[in-house]
């Protein structure tokens, strides 16, 4: 039995998140269809994060533990063979045996992308505002939501295997020829967490929420304190890191 790390990919448009679901199409459930084709039986794949339907993908990180004969480099051509399109293998290595993707996980860095004029080729790919933006207020509302929080006012439900104190090691708002990028880093996310502090940045921006207020939503712990939910398609996993 051989523990192996992929990096990987992909375009989540057409997806119902990561996670595998009876009858949907899921990127987890693609992965492990293909695994499948490979080493004759069902294969279960972890993940890194688990990205929502319509969320993207440029640094996910998934381990499986799989017993074939193929070296590393003939198992990502075999892997990549049999993916679509929308999912990429970039590299695949032999990791430790203790090694798994979510567990062994000690941050991860999200990136949402905001366009300020309507765009017919990045529609799938950023979300757009036509509304004014006062970027120095939203970066210092994203600087007020750095360190350890109870997040539960940016989640809709709250999990009952998912701790809703949060460690958000950064939060940075930039805004770079008509596209303005929200950075997010932190130990572990909640539900729908990146998208509904993408929403309550964007109405910081407009003004119908005070910079000072960030606090005292935090503090609330309820949903209806903080902003709305902004689409999936702005979303992407950049990075899931490790310590080794």
């Amino acid at each position: 039995m051989r523990n192996f790390k992929l990096t990987l990919e992909y375009d989540g448009t057409d997806f119902h998140g990561w996670q595998r679901q009876p009858g949907l199409r899921t990127v987890q459930g693609t992965i492990e269809g293909a695994l499948e084709e490979i080493v004759g039986r069902n294969v279960p794949v972890d993940g890194g994060g688990r990205t929502d339907a319509g969320v993207h993908a440029f640094g996910q990180v998934a381990s499986v533990k799989a017993e074939t004969r193929l070296e590393t480099e003939e198992f990502h051509r075999a892997l990549s063979a049999n993916l679509p399109e929308d999912i990429n293998v970039y590299d695949v290595e032999e990791a430790a045996a203790k090694f798994h993707a979510r567990f062994s996980a000690t941050s991860r860095r999200y990136v949402y992308y905001l366009r300020t004029e309507t765009t017919a080729i990045w529609r799938r790919f950023a979300h757009v505002v036509t509304h004014p933006l006062d970027i120095a207020r939203m970066q210092a509302a994203a600087g007020a939501l750095v360190g350890q929080h109870d997040f539960s006012s940016f989640t809709p439900n709250r999990s009952i295997d998912t701790h809703p104190v949060c460690d958000v090691m950064e939060a940075t708002v930039e805004d770079v020829d008509e596209v303005i990028s929200v950075t997010l880093v932190a130990n572990h996310f909640l539900h729908h967490m990146a998208r509904v502090i993408v929403g309550t940045l964007i109405d910081v921006g407009r003004g119908k929420i005070a910079v000072e207020q960030i606090k005292a939503i935090l503090s609330k712990k309820d949903r209806t304190a903080a902003g709305p939910t902004t689409p999936p398609n702005g979303l992407f996993l950049m990075e899931v890191r490790y310590d080794d």
